[in-house]
C-alpha cells in the first residue's frame, strides 16, 4: 500500500511561483478559485477583514498571501521547511509563516476566527484528527473553510492520472485514491468535532483552449482555470461553522 508523497514540497523553491512543467503549477492555477471561494465563505460566515486566519498546510502561501493582501491577519503553517521559507521570503504585511503540524498546531484553543484546510485533507492519513484540531483552534461561531477531492473513480481519473497528462514533472504518489474524502465523511468528521457544515460546492477544471494546450504540450497553460459546478464528483469546497457548545470529548 503506497504512502502519500509530501516530501517533494520541501524542495520546490521558486517553482512554487514560476515554471509550467511541475505539477505544483496546477496548485497555482487552482489558487484563484480557492482564494475567491475563501473570501466569499468568510463573508457569509461573518468573518470580517482584519480577523485572524490560520492556513493549515499552507505550502508557499498561494492562498494565505492574497488573503493577507486583502486585509486578513494570516498565519500559515506547513510541515515542509522549504515551503515555509519560500512563503516567508514573499510574505506581505499581515502574513507570517512557520513550520507546524496539522495534527497539533501548537495554537491556543479558540484563538482564530477562521481556519483553512485547502487541498490538504487528501494528504493526511488521519483527516478526522486534522478537522478536530481545526475545530479546537477556531473560536465558537468561527469558520473552517476546506477544499479536497471526493473518493470517486472520476476524481481518481482526473486528480491522479490526469495530473500526469498535463504536467510532465509529476512526482509519484502526489495523490492516493484511498485518502480522498467523501462529502458525507467530511460532514461526519465536522459534526464529531463540534462543527456544522453549512455548504459544499463542487469545483472542476474549465474545459477550454488552455486545457487542450496543457494536455498537448504537457505544460500548465497560464490561463488554465477552475470553476464552480453543481457536481461534487471530483473536487469540492465547503464551509463549516464551529458550534457554540463545547467540543465532544
Amino acid at each position: 500500500m503506497p504512502s502519500i508523497n509530501n516530501s517533494f514540497y520541501d524542495s520546490l523553491g521558486e517553482r512554487w511561483f514560476e515554471g509550467d512543467e511541475h505539477a505544483v503549477a496546477l496548485l497555482r492555477a487552482e489558487a484563484e478559485i480557492k482564494v475567491r471561494y475563501t473570501q466569499e465563505a468568510l463573508v457569509r460566515a461573518g468573518v470580517a477583514v482584519g480577523s485572524r486566519v490560520l492556513d493549515v498546510a499552507c505550502g508557499a502561501g498561494l492562498v494565505a498571501m492574497p488573503l493577507a493582501e486583502a486585509g486578513y491577519r494570516v498565519t500559515g503553517i506547513d510541515l515542509a521547511p522549504g515551503a515555509v521559507e519560500a512563503a516567508a521570503a514573499r510574505a506581505p504585511a499581515g502574513a507570517d509563516f512557520r513550520v507546524g503540524d496539522a495534527y497539533a498546531t501548537g495554537e491556543a484553543e479558540a484563538s482564530f476566527d477562521a481556519v483553512l484546510l485547502m487541498d490538504m485533507l487528501e494528504h493526511v492519513e488521519r483527516p478526522a484528527d486534522v478537522v478536530r484540531e481545526a475545530a479546537r483552534v477556531v473560536r465558537p461561531g468561527g469558520a473552517v473553510v476546506f477544499h479536497t477531492f471526493n473518493r470517486t473513480p472520476l476524481a481518481a481519473a482526473l486528480a491522479i492520472y490526469g495530473m500526469r497528462v498535463v504536467a510532465r514533472d509529476t512526482p509519484p504518489h502526489v495523490h492516493i485514491y484511498r485518502l480522498f474524502v467523501k462529502p458525507a465523511e467530511l460532514r461526519r468528521m465536522a459534526f464529531d468535532a463540534g462543527m456544522r457544515v453549512v455548504e459544499m460546492r463542487g469545483v472542476r477544471i474549465v474545459v477550454d483552449g488552455a486545457l487542450v494546450s496543457s494536455v498537448l504540450r504537457r505544460r500548465i497553460h497560464p490561463r488554465l482555470s477552475f470553476t464552480y459546478t453543481r457536481s461534487r464528483a471530483v473536487g469540492y469546497a465547503g464551509l463549516a461553522i464551529r458550534e457554540r457548545d463545547m467540543l465532544k470529548t
